[in-house]
């Protein structure tokens, strides 16, 4: 079962979160429990995912109970469920923010470690996909309908291409570029050497003052204490 239902409920945060997370509770008010994000969800399919039961949760002030929950990680982020959605709800974006409230909350860095060979991976080589297939169902039905071993290497030769996928030096170093001034590639280094801190308290979460514009509205966390 989720732990999404394991928590103690505290319904006095709706109010106090929804600045916390990017006021995008407004949003989810359009929300009719259709269930139609869930039907085209392929994390829903595969695990206990459910963004029809976060969105009840919000609703309900339960905020914190799902910043605190392990199902907030499962989201793929492919959009299905924007797409879906009769009331053009950005659910993808709702889970951005959330965990982004999750991670400044001090929850959910585990998740987080998991990813990290992929980024420095995407860092160095530019892409988001991997040279060979790990999967064998698909290399043999690739070898099938190709009339080559299945590699991917050897599907590119017979295509005429190179046998390794390249990104070109540009592209490359535009992507570096941009992980270096946006911040990301400090937060990779650092990554591997973060400490797993306590949670803040409730008090703690009340005395935060958020980063806002020129016109008041959110804009971000405060910068985190080098040494936390």
């Amino acid at each position: 079962m989720s732990r999404l239902f394991d928590k103690e409920l505290r319904p006095e945060l709706y109010s106090d979160l929804s600045e916390l997370t990017f006021r995008f509770i407004g949003d989810l008010e359009k929300c009719m429990q259709c269930g139609k994000c869930v039907g085209n969800c392929p994390a829903a399919s595969v695990t206990q995912y459910n963004s029809r039961r976060i969105i009840h949760s919000i609703k309900m002030g339960n905020v914190e109970d799902v910043i605190k929950s392990e199902e907030l990680w499962s989201c793929f982020f492919c959009s299905s469920c924007y797409a879906s959605c009769p009331k053009d709800i950005n659910f993808p974006f709702t889970v951005a923010m959330l965990r982004y409230a999750s991670l400044y909350a001090g929850y959910g860095w585990e998740y987080v470690k998991k990813l990290l060979p992929y980024a420095l991976d995407y860092y160095r080589t530019g892409m988001t996909v991997l040279q060979d297939e790990r999967n064998p169902n698909i290399t043999r039905r690739r070898a099938r309908n190709s009339d080559t071993s299945g590699s991917m290497a050897d599907v590119r030769e017979k295509m005429g291409l190179s046998r390794e996928r390249k990104v070109s030096d540009r592209a490359l170093s535009e992507v570096q570029f941009i992980s270096d001034v946006s911040g990301m590639t400090r937060i990779l280094k650092e990554l591997p050497d973060k400490k797993e801190k306590a949670p803040l308290s409730r008090s703690e979460l009340d005395r935060i003052l958020l980063v806002t514009d020129r016109n008041g509205k959110f804009a971000g966390f405060p910068e985190e204490d080098d040494n936390a």
